[in-house]
């Protein structure tokens, strides 16, 4: 073949590589978002609410694995400066992983029990706080993924921290993601699951520093499994997204590919799935990035996509939620927060919720067990349209 001829050849499959990708990345959450009504609210008056996940059990019903932790001050029982943990940063230390059950996909829930709570064993990876749930079915077998966390008194850093900024990190930066698993959702119920003794993925020193977190697994269309974590670039650096993968549900999880390290894409709470249909990788954020390279306000959801779950990029339709809720009586609440989202899935691979972990106003402000509705942190549920998302 003749050098030119070389040369168009390989133009044209450029082109229609980039057409293709183009083409089949033409999915808009955004616009399939209904109103809601409060039965798509799961709130506690004991309790803050986070990072919940749903899914149908053996018996019809829908499921919430789901973070909580209760309001007020800490205990100063095994750290005299356990106060830093006083109202909702409580998370970091004292988050437990519960389950509510609903006869429908989006609510109203009811919770059931907690199945996964601090030991305070000094010899133990996941010591205190369980947090960051989601839960999958894969080949018969329900999987749970969380985070988990430990205390680390030599840990140091270059740049000059307060003394409790300090002690915090201490705590936070011995987070890493555990996995529990169970045949049934009665199993995690009675208490007959497995829970994996060692943690799944901890940070390398080489591209992941500090903490693994925000785990989100899914399969793919290699039939291998994928995970998009968070970590943190070198000495409380920003945040970045990261690949692993595994030919199992349990691991072992090795280094795949990098999502975003930049500052300009710093963002956490990551929700991926493969799209059978579009034939890609998608994932759903909370962008929390100042630099301000997403035309979007700080803090709201984001679509990213990849068709080999290495090279990401912003979804044409990237925007997915900005921080507010619509009611069905046309009400409009704006939010402090809409973090943690998750997408629940029918049998057929139809989306049929969204949910996010939410608060009105700030939770950190109120460090008392008097907390109003306003304050309070809540999961919202909401329907999708799904002729829009097919």
């Amino acid at each position: 073949m003749k050098p030119y001829l070389t040369l168009f050849v390989l133009c044209c499959t450029l082109l229609n590589a980039i057409a293709q990708k183009k083409s089949t990345d033409n999915l808009n959450i955004n616009s399939s978002i209904t109103p809601i009504d409060s039965s798509n609210i799961f709130i506690d008056p004991g309790y803050y609410i986070w990072c919940g996940s749903s899914i149908l059990g053996e018996d019809g019903k829908y499921y919430l694995f789901y973070a909580r932790w209760p309001h007020g001050p800490r205990a100063k029982d095994d750290d005299s400066l356990n106060h830093i943990f006083d109202g909702f940063k409580g998370w970091q230390k004292y988050s437990e992983i519960a389950i509510a059950v609903s006869e429908k996909p989006t609510g109203p829930y009811k919770h059931v029990k907690t199945i996964l709570k601090g030991n305070f064993n000094q010899q133990r990876w996941d010591r205190y706080t369980f947090h960051n749930p989601q839960v999958n079915y894969f080949n018969g077998q329900y999987y749970l993924y969380f985070i988990s966390n430990s205390f680390n008194d030599n840990m140091h850093f270059t740049k000059t921290l307060a003394t409790e900024q300090l002690h915090w990190y201490k705590y936070n930066c011995t987070q890493r993601i555990g996995m529990a698993s169970s045949p049934s959702i009665a199993g995690f119920l009675n208490g007959s699951f497995y829970q994996k003794p060692e943690h799944l993925v901890m940070p390398d020193s080489i591209r992941t520093f500090e903490v693994t977190v925000n785990p989100s697994i899914c399969k793919g269309p290699d039939g291998r499994y994928y995970m998009m974590y968070k970590s943190r670039k070198p000495d409380l650096g920003h945040m970045t997204f990261w690949m692993a993968v595994a030919n199992k549900p349990e691991g072992p999880f090795t280094y795949y590919s990098e999502v975003s390290s930049s500052a300009e894409m710093a963002s956490e709470d990551p929700y991926l799935w493969y799209d059978k249909k579009r034939k890609r990788f998608y994932a759903i954020a909370k962008y929390f990035s100042a630099k301000g390279k997403a035309n979007t306000e700080f803090g709201s959801l984001i679509l990213l996509t990849s068709i080999d779950g290495k090279d990401w990029s912003m979804a044409n339709s990237f925007l997915v939620s900005p921080r507010k809720l619509s009611f069905n009586n046309g009400t409009e609440i704006k939010l402090a927060h809409l973090e943690r989202p998750f997408l629940l899935f029918d049998k057929k691979g139809n989306m049929q919720g969204l949910f996010g972990a939410a608060a009105v106003k700030s939770p950190f402000n109120n460090k008392t067990t008097l907390v109003k509705p306003e304050e309070n942190t809540f999961n919202v549920h909401i329907p999708l349209q799904l002729n829009i998302l097919q």
